[in-house]
């Protein structure tokens, strides 16, 4: 009861402190982030790495448990037909988000993914019907229920980081919702050794529509078999949940303006390292990460020091996001700390407007 207290204090605390007339944040409830190791996600996970589909995890006796008791299952037909999937990528455990009501699953099948596009609709929703019947038969809740206080522990200190930066509420105080703000959960993914990843709840199961979700890994590289997994969101915690929360917050209004957006696509830079390196091949995915970054270093502007914001717009040109700083500076020059627009969602047209200004032509980012 004391954490209890000591959390809800904290976190009431904060929301006063960060309050500035410059921007208007929603005061979110006490229980609004939820942290925890998500079922269905590492359910996902498991079935993936049998397969050798995934990502070898870091180190940790959590990764020597999960081997030693799900290998007797390596053949099962969930895992073989994760074998023959052509569109498998680390993300694809997202799916797992899909399925609720533990330990009696249901399965919620999506009306429309990239998962469809990349493998067949037919395809992916066998591979769920097989992942629920891996679940039944490798026990897994067991498995699942006999690691609870290990997940609740690896919680706390990340859900009191985030209590106690401030960070949801500053990230509020930008898109200045009008309407009931959205609660987050934040997926601990101890097998993921490769990064966070935003997870789109209204396309995969609109059950959790009102939720911000993503998953972050256990990113320690020089781990040991004894090692006990920590989710620290590391020195640059802001930057994971301004970013990976932008592209949420923003997916509904970047879908409502797509044919806007589009005519702006002879700005791709396809041909450029960092596209190439961050899979990036259409004008719809090229924006939607300057977006976001652009509103990452305009958060840093506004909460951090200046020398944060130059050091982040400088890593977003060397990997070559190029237009995310010229979002920024629109951001920062027309919006922050200003009344003209209620929200960012009256706003945002003139990003569009200001990107198409600057650089009428393909050859314009060049000069």
């Amino acid at each position: 009861m004391k954490t209890v207290l000591l959390f809800l204090l904290t976190l009431v605390t904060i929301q006063i402190l960060v309050a500035q007339p410059r921007a208007t944040a929603i005061q979110p409830p006490a229980n609004r982030i939820t942290v925890m190791v998500h079922p269905g996600i590492e359910l996902f996970t498991v079935v993936q790495l049998l397969a050798g589909k995934y990502p070898m995890p870091n180190k940790s006796a959590y990764a020597k448990e999960t081997e030693a008791y799900f290998a007797p299952f390596a053949n099962h037909p969930a895992v073989q037909y994760a074998r023959q999937l052509k569109g498998v990528y680390s993300d694809l455990p997202e799916l797992g988000y899909c399925l609720d009501n533990f330990p009696a699953v249901r399965i919620h099948y999506p009306a429309q993914t990239n998962w469809y596009t990349l493998n067949g609709k037919d395809s992916i929703q066998t591979y769920m019907r097989l992942c629920k019947q891996f679940f039944d038969d490798s026990h897994f809740w067991a498995f699942y229920q006999q690691h609870q206080t290990h997940y609740a522990a690896w919680a706390k200190p990340v859900q009191a980081r985030l209590a106690s930066e401030g960070l949801v509420t500053k990230l509020d105080s930008l898109y200045r919702f009008r309407t009931k703000a959205s609660y987050w959960t934040i997926c601990l993914d101890p097998l993921n050794s490769w990064g966070a990843h935003a997870i789109m709840p209204k396309t995969l199961n609109p059950r959790y529509a009102d939720r911000v979700v993503y998953n972050v890994g256990f990113l320690h590289g020089e781990s040991t078999d004894t090692s006990v997994p920590t989710f620290s969101l590391g020195s640059e915690s802001a930057i994971t949940v301004w970013h990976e929360g932008s592209h949420i917050y923003t997916n509904a209004l970047q879908q409502r303006y797509k044919a806007e957006i589009n005519k702006l696509a002879y700005l791709l830079n396809e041909t450029d390292a960092g596209m190439k390196r961050n899979n990036i091949h259409d004008w719809a995915h090229c924006f939607n990460e300057n977006l976001v970054r652009g509103v990452v270093i305009a958060l840093l502007r506004q909460y951090q020091l200046p020398k944060e914001a130059r050091k982040q717009a400088a890593r977003e040109v060397v990997d070559d996001f190029q237009y995310a700083g010229d979002i920024a500076d629109v951001i920062s020059a027309q919006y922050t700390g200003r009344r003209t627009y209620p929200d960012f969602e009256q706003f945002f047209p003139e990003i569009l407007a200001y990107l198409a200004r600057k650089y009428p032509t393909a050859e314009s980012p060049n000069q």
